[in-house]
């Protein structure tokens, strides 16, 4: 099977967005790029992750073109595969419909940096993109420019899209986001919440980035 690991590394990651209670039913995307061979790895659209295999998961090139695979790929996937070509140090996107996110793309409110965790990972504020219908034109142009060069970005009125250099990094940065903006809405209540600065945001991301853990 081509790409076997990558298509069973994406499936596994699927079926996290459900552990982590990101996604439900077929909601979510998980996507990946082979850094080898540049082909791209995406869930299919509209199918319960629990009833897949490794090789119902698709594999395309980035026009779009489908190598293997029996099924349509995401319907998003001029998006994804716009991404990853504006970013070559990004090689997995996670989309989800994580409810407390998902609440500040309703608003249009990006998600400011308040969490020293969460700095870790994004080192700047998650904007959001405005609305667009996916058959709109600026349904790919609008995410692209909002997400620039940072880690994350919500759709209007949709969810979050986080992205990293594999998908343990794109995954971890879907589920911190979330405890986020859980965390702000809980914080909110109960008065004005303080954010961290884009400088202490930047310092969080290049220590835990660089010199954290097991180097």
């Amino acid at each position: 099977m081509l790409l076997e690991t990558l298509r069973r590394d994406v499936l596994d990651g699927a079926l996290a967005l459900r552990k982590f209670g990101l996604v439900w039913m077929a909601g979510g995307t998980i996507c990946a790029r082979d850094p080898e061979s540049g082909l791209v790895v995406v869930t299919p659209s509209g199918l319960d992750y629990e009833a897949l295999s490794p090789g119902d998961i698709i594999v395309l090139n980035l026009e779009m073109n489908v190598v293997d695979g029996h099924y349509r790929p995401s319907v998003a996937t001029n998006l994804w595969t716009a991404i990853l070509r504006v970013r070559p140090d990004v090689h997995a996107i996670v989309h989800s419909h994580s409810p407390y996110a998902t609440a500040f793309s309703v608003l249009g409110r990006e998600i400011p940096m308040i969490t020293e965790t969460q700095a870790d990972w994004f080192g700047q504020p998650v904007r959001v993109a405005r609305y667009a219908h996916i058959e709109d034109e600026h349904f790919v142009t609008a995410p692209v420019q909002a997400l620039g060069d940072g880690y994350g970005v919500l759709l209007g009125q949709h969810g979050p899209i986080t992205v990293g250099e594999n998908l343990h990094q794109a995954l971890e940065r879907a589920v911190t986001l979330e405890e986020a903006a859980k965390s702000y809405i809980a914080a909110a209540a109960l008065g004005p919440v303080p954010e961290l600065t884009l400088e202490q945001s930047k310092r969080c991301f290049d220590y835990y980035q660089n010199r954290y853990g097991q180097r």
